[in-house]
């Protein structure tokens, strides 16, 4: 009896703890002028960040740097959703960064490893407000 009441716990806390995080890894971007990108979420007390690790194609033209916090504060707000904020940059015809700030978004798991970002309203970005992700990692 006493071996059961240690063994059902422990038990109960190796499959917890075994079990996948939906949101921490490496997430590579698909499907835009953004194609390629990869962000990695890890875990910063009670929310996510996600940390830009390679920014390519449209993302280096709008000014997007290694290491830069590419998503912020996400929070779970429903089953596979998550509510936060993306970086968002503005260039002028130069290159040169006119504007850079956090928009709210939303965070949706499509598939076990498809994360989809959408911001609240639609917007006038170059690159769209709905972006894809597939976890790499």
């Amino acid at each position: 009896m006493k071996k059961s009441a240690i063994l059902i716990p422990l038990m109960f806390l190796i499959i917890t703890c075994a079990q996948e995080d939906p949101l921490i890894g490496q997430w590579e971007r698909f499907g835009d002028d953004a194609a390629g990108a990869i962000v990695v979420v890890e875990k910063v007390g009670d929310v996510y960040h996600g940390k830009l690790l390679m920014p390519v194609g449209m993302l280096t033209e709008l000014g997007f740097t290694q290491n830069e916090i590419k998503w912020r504060d996400m929070e779970q707000v429903g089953d596979e959703k998550w509510r936060g904020q993306d970086l968002i940059k503005v260039v002028d015809f130069e290159g040169t960064i006119i504007s850079a700030g956090y928009d709210d978004v939303y965070f949706t798991k499509l598939e076990k490893d498809v994360l989809e970002v959408r911001k609240f309203a639609k917007g006038t970005e170059i690159i769209g407000t709905v972006q894809k992700w597939r976890r790499i990692k």
